[in-house]
């Protein structure tokens, strides 16, 4: 369900394509360097042509390798592409038109990898040697020879855009109910005349904002312009089920699978039985045998036997293993993405993902994802409206993500030898909502390797190993048992040693917080964090009759983006640390930034806190 709606070629090209005039002159309004016209007739049955021109200006060196090809992806089963123009114009007014042998069509991306199952193709222009000032101007008509399963849909998302103009044109039959939205500064217009209704909308953007660390989708923060016949999301959920009726039929094969996976659990730990299984045997493989789009999911016995398939299709097998032992599933439709702001206008690209709803729970669940548990959704599935496909369909918001449901607890046993030598030691717990990307990393190489690699960045650096549950065993809660030796890891001095603590073997770096901070000081878009908290104990011994001279100060800041602590005590033979990090949000407003900046500075200045003492003589 990935792939987008054939009515979204428009919209995949607002950001990096321009119109011009039909006559081969360039009209690039002056100052800018995109411009776009769109131009659709839309027909009673939804079906419609599309004529789109566009045109780049090369501004630089950089844009030379982007914009030296232009590449456009249908379906020939149901769609037709045409190129009518292809030149590109030199600042010194030559003209140089693409010769034929340089435009070509072949199999897309994806029917080369799944050949036999995708049938899509792309359409690619070579442009000759471009120069800084050239303009680079295509034309091509779209032609759509059966409605799409969702109606006419299209969706111009300009995102950061800078300096850039998009015009676009619906002529409709004026008995077509045909739904518009914007935002961002389009100005429309809406009119008809002889029975056909004619909407315009258009936009210039001079220079945008720069892209922002760990921001929302700059779809969110952009213009945005939204025409389609759909009435609303419940209509998408019912024409999903519609079109997937039938599908989550529970064969012999089925039922007698659903029976062993389940064995005595009842409840909900059979439907987490169910969900690990699918989770763990069920390959993920964007596969579309049906023309209609990717939008109907393959039957749950061709799934079976497959082995693999794509998101809804792992939805449908867990409805039929689920209905085989009298758990209700159905299919839930999202956005899976870091866009937190629904369109201005429900359509077909609202949603781009199935995952399941079990409403005997009221649970949500991700099996497309091997290493989520059950029932996790991660930072860009949670809070977010969801579709639940029906016969009437149902507009919901999946859960909300806590700190409480996102804890990472790490205790760590240390001894610092009197030749400045580091060992340590350590236990790590993770709770389900936050082990996906832990599971990811411990199956990304042998754990000496990966642990070097966590270990390079830290000052003491070193070498490690460890051994952990099994991370493709979803129900157990993980753990992680490591060890690692940093040689040199702290430089010994008389009469004063100075040191931090020895992070050792850490698989959520609080390092990493610095990914949020900007050099300015300030955002002007939200931006994505996650809710956590991570808490991490450190026992240290130092050398025999080694004395602490100083201890750094507690911390403790807190403020309306959560609160960072840490505190250190003197124990017999050394030191006990203890830090953590609680953020209470998933998605951040700007004006919050200043006390997230806050606590992220403070955290590093403590991990920066040095501990000196005097080896013994």
């Amino acid at each position: 369900m990935h792939r987008a709606t054939r009515s979204a070629i428009g919209s995949v090209l607002v950001v990096c394509a321009l119109a011009a005039t039909t006559d081969g002159r360039a009209d690039i309004p002056a100052g800018l360097n995109r411009f776009q016209r769109s131009e659709y007739i839309v027909a009673q049955d939804k079906t419609f042509v599309e004529v789109q021109t566009l045109e780049n200006r090369v501004g630089g060196a950089g844009d030379m390798a982007p914009l030296s090809k232009a590449s456009f992806t249908f379906d020939p089963s149901d769609e037709t592409l045409i190129v009518l123009e292809a030149w590109v114009l030199h600042p010194d007014g030559t003209k140089v038109e693409v010769p034929a042998n340089h435009i070509f069509t072949r199999p897309s991306a994806a029917a080369q990898a799944s050949p036999g199952f995708v049938g899509t193709q792309t359409t690619t222009i070579e442009f000759p040697a471009l120069q800084n000032g050239s303009i680079v101007h295509t034309k091509f008509k779209h032609t759509a020879i059966e409605p799409d399963v969702f109606g006419f849909n299209v969706a111009f998302r300009l995102g950061l855009a800078s300096k850039s103009r998009v015009e676009i044109q619906i002529q409709s039959p004026v008995s077509l109910p045909l739904h518009f939205g914007e935002r961002g500064g389009f100005t429309t217009t809406d009119t008809s005349a002889a029975g056909t209704r004619t909407i315009e909308a258009a936009i210039e953007v001079g220079r945008a904002a720069h892209a922002e660390p760990q921001m929302v989708s700059p779809d969110d923060v952009g213009p945005a312009f939204i025409a389609t016949t759909l009435a609303g999301p419940e209509e998408i959920g019912a024409i999903y089920a519609a079109r997937s009726a039938g599908k989550a039929t529970a064969t012999p094969e089925i039922v007698t699978l659903a029976r062993s996976i389940v064995g005595e659990a009842q409840g909900k730990e059979a439907a987490r039985a169910v969900y690990d299984w699918v989770a763990e045997h069920i390959r993920y493989v964007a596969v579309f045998l049906d023309p209609s789009d990717g939008f109907v999911p393959h039957d749950a016995a061709t799934v079976l036997r497959n082995g693999y398939g794509d998101c809804k299709d792992h939805v449908v097998l867990m409805q039929a293993l689920l209905g085989a032992v009298g758990i209700r599933a159905e299919p839930a439709l999202v956005h899976w993405s870091n866009s937190m702001v629904p369109l201005p206008l429900w359509s077909a690209a609202s949603t781009n993902h199935a995952i399941v709803y079990l409403p005997d729970f009221d649970l949500y669940a991700n099996p497309t994802s091997p290493f989520a548990g059950f029932g996790v959704l991660d930072s860009m599935l949670a809070d977010k409206p969801v579709i639940i496909a029906s016969a009437k369909g149902e507009l919901r918001r999946t859960p909300a993500l806590t700190a409480a449901s996102n804890t990472y607890r790490s205790t760590s046993t240390i001894d610092v030898q009197a030749d400045g030598t580091v060992r340590g030691t350590v236990e790590i717990l993770i709770s389900p909502g936050l082990d996906p990307l832990v599971r990811q990393v411990l199956e990304s190489g042998p754990a000496s390797e990966v642990a070097r690699a966590n270990l390079m960045p830290t000052q003491e650096g070193g070498f490690g190993d460890w051994k952990s549950t099994n991370p493709r065993e979803l129900s157990r809660p993980l753990r992680i048992d490591g060890k690692w030796t940093s040689p040199h890891g702290v430089a010994i001095s008389s009469p004063s040693t100075y040191m931090t603590v020895p992070l050792g073997i850490d698989l959520r770096p609080n390092g990493a917080l610095r990914m949020y901070l900007t050099e300015a000081g300030t955002r002007k878009f939200p931006f994505i964090v996650g809710p956590r908290d991570y808490q991490s104990t450190y026992h240290l011994a130092l050398p025999n009759g080694a004395v602490i001279e100083r201890l750094p100060p507690a911390l403790d800041i807190r403020n309306s983006a959560g609160h960072v602590s840490a505190y250190y005590e003197a124990t017999a033979n050394g030191f006990t640390a203890m830090r953590r990090v609680v953020l209470d949000g998933n998605v951040y407003a700007p004006e919050q930034y200043p006390d997230l900046e806050q606590l992220i500075y403070g955290f590093v200045a403590d991990q920066r806190a040095t501990i000196v003492f005097r080896p013994a003589p």
